[in-house]
């Protein structure tokens, strides 16, 4: 473990206000009275996880979720100030906080910036009140638009948003005419991701029943998207996400280094020295686990040096730039792919190229 390199924090907030029919992380509607005490049990947990990370700075804290605009702002201020109380952090700190339109009001996000959260990460997903109805947002399009605008006169250093391409019955048109409006908007950064419905969740249930339709073709929805942005100023530096110049996720990009990470919270993950660990899902049992011994944890492995090194590639090749990677490294694997015009090793750095990159699910198969 190098002790200058820096690390960053993942605080999970599990609540949210209805279930949204495509997503697999876990999340409750049942806040019941459980907020405050969710929130203090956080703060144990990193003072607790703060001797893993000890003379080390932390470059992002990102606070996610679920909903994490449901906290009050007075909750999201003890979440922050526990960090900066347990934890030594840069100066330039990154402090993310993922919100959903319909929670995000002139009041709170005036109440989040004097909590300290300088980045803002907003769940558009969808500009069409069919598809947001299809997906089971709580917001319109109509609140989308307002949230946005609220966020980008609210004072944060940085405001993004998600969107979702690959909907039921959207077409590529469709598709450009939201991103068009989207990049006008003038946001630091974007992230739109391929619509994905893992097993068991709903929309998946809907699909395999005839009920809904995906688009059969989806390249073309990453062409179209990787060509409207660079032409408003996006970069696009790593396969899902987007970003003006020096306005890059610094936290994502720290997974995508395979950085070290604290994972707080319930159901999070953690990362640290080639330690792995993963919490409990329910809050209130990962609450009571906490007051118990300070920690939430429900299992770890160490990780061995094959595993690490087949992650750090997974991971990396995300990245445009690819990641460090020496002649030593290269597998008969690699080398094929090479061959194949799929990946490049250029200058001490393995990437995909633009070909390998529209397909790097089936080369870090082949890999």
């Amino acid at each position: 473990m190098d002790m200058k390199e820096p690390f960053g924090v993942y605080i999970h907030i599990p609540f949210c206000q209805s279930k949204c029919h495509y997503c697999d992380f876990y999340s409750t509607t049942k806040r019941g009275g459980m907020s405050w005490d969710y929130v203090k049990a956080v703060g144990t947990e990193t003072g607790r996880l703060s001797s893993l990370v000890e003379g080390r700075k932390a470059a992002s804290i990102f606070i996610g979720g679920g909903t994490p605009s449901l906290l009050t702002p007075k909750m999201t201020a003890s979440v922050i100030e526990n960090c900066a109380k347990h934890l030594s952090l840069a100066g330039d700190c990154e402090i993310t906080l993922e919100a959903n339109p319909e929670s995000l009001t002139d009041k709170r996000t005036k109440g989040y910036t004097l909590a300290g959260v300088n980045r803002i990460s907003i769940g558009v997903q969808s500009l069409d009140d069919n598809s947001l109805k299809t997906l089971r947002r709580a917001h319109s399009a109509a609140k989308a638009r307002r949230a946005v605008t609220t966020a980008m006169n609210g004072g944060f250093k940085s405001v993004s948003a998600d969107m979702m391409f690959g909907l039921p019955d959207q077409s590529l048109s469709m598709w450009e005419d939201e991103l068009k409006e989207v990049a006008g908007w003038g946001l630091d950064h974007l992230s739109c991701y391929q619509l994905t419905p893992e097993p068991g969740v709903l929309l998946l249930k809907k699909i395999e029943e005839g009920k809904i339709s995906l688009p059969e073709d989806t390249l073309e929805f990453f062409d179209a998207t990787e060509g409207l942005l660079n032409e408003k100023g996006y970069s696009h530096y790593e396969i899902s996400n987007y970003a003006r110049e020096g306005k890059e996720c610094v936290h994502n990009l720290g997974y995508w280094e395979y950085r070290d990470y604290l994972g707080v919270g319930s159901s999070s993950h953690g990362m640290v020295d080639g330690m792995r660990w993963v919490n409990v899902r329910d809050p209130s049992r990962y609450i009571s686990r906490v007051k118990a011994s300070g920690l939430g944890k429900l299992h770890e492995e160490k990780l061995d040096e094959k595993i690490q090194w087949t992650e750090k590639l997974m991971m990396g090749l995300r990245l445009k730039r690819g990641i460090r990677f020496g002649k030593g490294e290269v597998t008969p694997e690699i080398a094929e792919m090479v061959q194949a015009g799929m990946l490049r090793l250029r200058q001490g750095r393995l990437f995909a190229t633009s070909r390998g990159w529209r397909t790097l699910n089936s080369v870090l198969e082949q890999i």
